[in-house]
């Protein structure tokens, strides 16, 4: 049984787009994240032996890498990818200390048991948050490491309860808000905490810790579209549809067509109150996320 979700395997096809549109993680923010993980207090003569699920096109695992020569830091990373494209676009980046494998997160065959430092899932957790994975993560773990997950999320994608930063942010939530769930979990659905509490409640890892750092970015209206384009409930959308008349008509009615979709960002973007520069740039506000859990 394949471990890659079909719609992620669909929805991430185009993986030079994904590497180009979406965000990177703020160094400072690595640094923090890093820091909860024990990983950057390393003074031993060993490399630290990290292990990166779900690694894609490699967003976080390159920041990871210049953070381990800026603060002389010796690492050994595995980076894991299912995606066949997304790891040739990690591959391709040839970075240093980094060894890139097929794989996922309930099958780290390859890493024997109890030698990891740290476990790392950048952007991915939600896709695979269930028993299995982390009793497997568990086992590659040294005893007392910990396991860390870290999200860019902007507003546009944020769960619903969250508060957003201005009406702009929250017109462009209701968008994706308003999209025909597909069945895949996502971070925004805030489902994939349980496996942390259910682990928790059998002794596995300590109670889930997490921490947030918030940044604007400043896009303009293209460059906004390209990056919605790389969230997987929009690229497998169609490009039309047979209802796109009805759909620009009535704006209560669920989108069916990237056209749509295309066409209410436009109306967004386009609002009295949404933030723009003199030329015409959007800031978008945004968070990211991180938390993490100790081995016991």
């Amino acid at each position: 049984m394949s471990h890659l979700a079909k719609v992620a395997d669909r929805g991430f096809h185009d993986a030079s787009a994904y590497d180009a549109h979406r965000p990177s993680y703020r160094p400072e923010v690595v640094s923090a994240f890093l820091g909860q993980l024990g990983v950057l207090e390393h003074t031993g003569a060993a490399p630290l032996k990290i292990v990166e699920i779900g690694a894609g096109t490699g967003k976080f695992t390159q920041v990871l890498s210049g953070k381990a020569a800026e603060d002389k830091v010796s690492l050994d990373v595995i980076a894991v990818e299912p995606h066949d494209q997304m790891r040739a676009q990690l591959i391709a980046k040839n970075l240093p200390h980094i060894t890139v494998v097929k794989g996922h997160g309930a099958d780290l065959g390859i890493v024997q048991d109890a030698t990891v430092d740290a476990v790392v899932i950048a952007q991915a957790f939600h896709w695979f948050a269930n028993a299995e994975a982390l009793a497997e993560i568990r086992r590659v773990l040294k005893p007392g490491a910990f396991v860390g997950v870290i999200w860019n999320i902007e507003d546009y994608n944020k769960p619903r309860e969250w508060t957003a930063d201005s009406p702009f942010d929250q017109a462009l939530n209701d968008i994706i808000l308003s999209l025909t769930h597909d069945g895949s979990p996502r971070f925004r659905d805030s489902k994939w905490q349980q496996a942390f509490v259910d682990a928790a409640r059998a002794g596995l890892y300590a109670p889930l810790d997490d921490d947030r750092v918030q940044w604007t970015v400043t896009l303009s209206p293209d460059a906004l579209w390209k990056r919605l384009l790389t969230l997987s409930q929009i690229a497998n959308l169609p490009e039309t549809g047979p209802s796109d008349d009805k759909e620009a008509a009535d704006t209560s009615l669920q989108p069916t067509s990237r056209a749509t979709v295309h066409r209410r960002v436009e109306a967004a973007t386009a609002r009295d109150d949404a933030p723009r520069d003199a030329q015409g740039n959007v800031t978008i506000h945004a968070v990211t996320y991180f938390a993490w859990a100790q081995k016991r």
